[in-house]
């Protein structure tokens, strides 16, 4: 699994993203399939881009997200996903 930031700004749920991509990377790699998942920011911004490779890694990327708080508004704007933190505000 990769990641990068396209945005110097850090939201203040970005280590909940960390844990989330920590915790659903596949120490082998994936598989061949590049799955990119844009997270956005409290504007609606896309900040940090993550690539999951294969299925298995992509699904659980989303699950751990989704268990961190954060809602899957759907593909586009260049990404297989977008998620937002819909969550409780998470201490800075």
């Amino acid at each position: 699994m990769e990641h990068s930031y396209l945005s110097p700004q850090r939201p203040n749920y970005d280590g909940a993203v960390s844990e989330a991509i920590k915790a659903a990377a596949d120490f082998w790699g994936g598989g061949a399939k590049r799955m990119d998942v844009g997270i956005a920011d409290e504007q609606g911004m896309v900040y940090r881009r993550v690539r999951a490779w294969g299925a298995a890694e992509y699904t659980r990327l989303t699950n751990q997200l989704k268990n961190r708080g954060f809602a899957n508004e759907g593909a586009g704007r260049g990404f297989d996903d977008v998620f937002r933190f819909v969550g409780e505000e998470v201490p800075a």
